[in-house]
């Protein structure tokens, strides 16, 4: 059998597996030199199975750490009323659901950014910025930043609640007037805080929430796009 057929053939065998459940999500995968002696091979055809399993989808590979069957992608959808631009409750009770832990809260502070301040037609460049995290079955999925007026300096957070929920429980409504979405390459802190290698793929969502007439809050998440995709549907609750 030519090498070729021979890692393709051990990566169907090993995408059956993992299809199957038999590996299951998060599972570490063997070494190359494990897998060469387990099916009687070259290292070199091990390691060309792996590549074949990573453009499937099927595999993850973690710098240092070895390669782990990938998690899949959770989709998540989210409905706007076009009149009031709010979220739907349900959806909201949904999230809460799919990121069980709320909002871990892993910095709060003053600090300078331009286009933040300009969102927010605050004088100067500094705004307050809450940074947090969420997870989806213990996994780091969403890095999300809050920029803020600085008078919000003292907001206190409902780690349940979130920070757009902390306000609105404070009496302070708010709705979204545009959102943004783009990709980029994991900077320092999405490697650090969403455990992803130097250049992986990022999904960045970005938005406006305006209190009354008057910018309130300028949204930054940033979600490894390995684990989460958004949908967000323009409708009216109830349609």
């Amino acid at each position: 059998m030519s090498r070729e057929a021979r890692y393709r053939a051990i990566a169907r065998e090993l995408g059956r597996r993992i299809e199957s459940g038999e590996l299951p999500p998060g599972e570490r995968l063997p070494t190359e030199d494990a897998l060469a002696e387990r099916f009687g091979v070259h290292r070199l055809t091990a390691r060309q199975a792996m590549v074949e399993l990573r453009r499937a989808g099927l595999v993850e590979t973690r710098h240092g750490l070895g390669s782990f069957v990938r998690r899949v992608q959770r989709r998540i959808e989210v409905s706007i009323d076009p009149v009031t631009r709010r979220h739907r409750r349900v959806d909201l009770e949904g999230l809460a659901t799919v990121f069980a832990g709320g909002e871990e809260i892993l910095g709060r502070a003053l600090v300078e950014h331009p286009a933040g301040a300009r969102h927010l037609r605050v004088a100067g460049e500094e705004v307050y910025e809450i940074t947090t995290l969420l997870r989806s079955e213990g996994s780091p999925c969403v890095l999300s930043r809050y920029r803020l007026p600085p008078e919000y300096a003292d907001l206190v957070c409902d780690p349940d609640l979130g920070v757009l929920g902390s306000l609105e429980a404070g009496g302070i409504s708010y709705r979204y007037t545009w959102h943004a979405i783009s990709a980029d390459l994991a900077d320092l802190a999405d490697q650090s805080a969403l455990a992803l290698d130097a250049g992986a793929a990022v999904l960045v969502r970005e938005g406006l929430v305006m209190h009354g007439d008057e910018p309130l809050c300028h949204v930054e998440r940033r979600c490894r796009a390995d684990l989460i995709s958004f949908v967000t549907r323009y409708d009216r609750p109830g349609d």
